[in-house]
């Protein structure tokens, strides 16, 4: 594949997938690693066509003596590219070791904050990440290695919402050999991390390790094999989340909390009817109760195999009066005929 090439199927997908929207502002995530460097490439090429404006966000964990340098570099790339950058660094082991969190999530979550932040300043409604299909394939094998149902299988949308801006991952549909070979013949430099090659990270493990081991000893395809099966995930959870949808009136209904002590109203509740409930396919039951902590939350939050099993005994057998704790603060209150969803419901009276 040419880099002209290349550049036609990045502009198909934004158009196939609804990626962006003509005369957008664009904060585009760059590490100054191979993936990155070749998605700012990408979109400042097509940028006159799309009218897009783009603003590229770099973040420095400080983890490496060569972070500060990283950082410099893509400085240089955003004003070679005509693509202002906002640098800002951040002491992420600290951060991790005083709030309890691993290293490879709590990056993640100090990362995704600070670009959250960057769009917001910079009034964009787009978020661009360079994640590949490699990156498809690696996140697919990994939830497999954890668990995982549906939901999980889809591994990385082509978009999703973090809060008012727009995510979205236009190379997707790319190798990452395909990226270097763009590289190579635009003659772009980019910065090797060395903490891709750490094997304290399951995904690193999994990448160079059983990924090629696999690929070795029993399907030489196997990466396609994965993504092929996130694609179908991602089509068949769009069906059940429709299909949820339109018997959503039937089975549920939203209810204002009641009142705090010093008057202030309380967070939307979701009343689930048991027997309506209980008549879906299982398949439907969760994509119920995924919805109904949606609509209290804001978000369908984390839930295992164990929450699942605790659910159904709470629609089925469990007594009037159990409560039901998940991750987020959502409960589960069931009643006579119904079962309640909410964060932090009060005690019954």
């Amino acid at each position: 594949m040419t880099a002209q090439e290349l550049r036609a199927r990045v502009d198909a997908a934004l158009r196939a997938q609804q990626l962006v929207t003509p005369g957008a502002r664009v904060v585009v995530a760059v590490s100054g690693g191979a993936d990155s460097v070749a998605l700012l490439h990408v979109l400042a090429a097509l940028a006159p066509a799309w009218r897009l404006t783009l603003h590229v966000a770099h973040l420095d964990h400080g983890l490496r003596d060569a972070s500060a340098r990283d950082a410099a570099f893509v400085e240089a790339l955003g004003r070679r590219w005509q693509a202002p950058a906002t640098v800002v660094r951040r002491e992420v082991g600290a951060i991790c070791a005083r709030e309890g969190w691993s290293l490879e999530d709590g990056a993640r979550r100090i990362r995704y904050a600070f670009l959250l932040e960057t769009a917001r300043r910079q009034s964009a409604g787009f978020l661009a990440l360079a994640h590949t299909a490699d990156d498809q394939a690696e996140t697919v094998l990994m939830r497999l290695m954890r668990g995982t149902g549906l939901l999980g299988l889809g591994a990385i949308p082509w978009t999703r919402r973090l809060e008012e801006v727009v995510v979205i991952r236009p190379l997707l549909q790319l190798w990452r050999t395909q990226l270097l070979a763009y590289l190579q013949e635009e003659g772009l430099m980019f910065r090797e991390d060395a903490s891709n090659q750490d094997t304290q990270f399951l995904r690193n493990r999994i990448r160079h390790h059983l990924l090629p081991l696999l690929e070795r000893e029993y399907n030489p395809n196997i990466k396609d094999t994965l993504t092929r099966l996130a694609d179908q995930s991602q089509c068949d959870y769009t069906y059940l989340q429709a299909a949820a949808e339109r018997l959503w009136k039937r089975v549920a209904r939203t209810q204002p909390g009641p009142s705090s002590a010093r008057g202030a109203p309380a967070p939307t509740q979701v009343v689930l009817a048991v027997d309506r409930f209980r008549r879906q396919p299982k398949a439907l039951q969760r994509q119920l109760v995924r919805q109904a902590i949606q609509r209290v939350k804001g978000d369908a939050g984390q839930l295992e195999f164990r929450h699942w099993f605790e659910i159904e005994r709470l629609f089925g057998s469990r007594p009037i009066g159990t409560r039901l704790d998940l991750p987020g603060r959502v409960q589960l209150r069931r009643e006579k005929d119904r079962v309640v969803c909410a964060v932090g419901l009060p005690a019954p009276a």
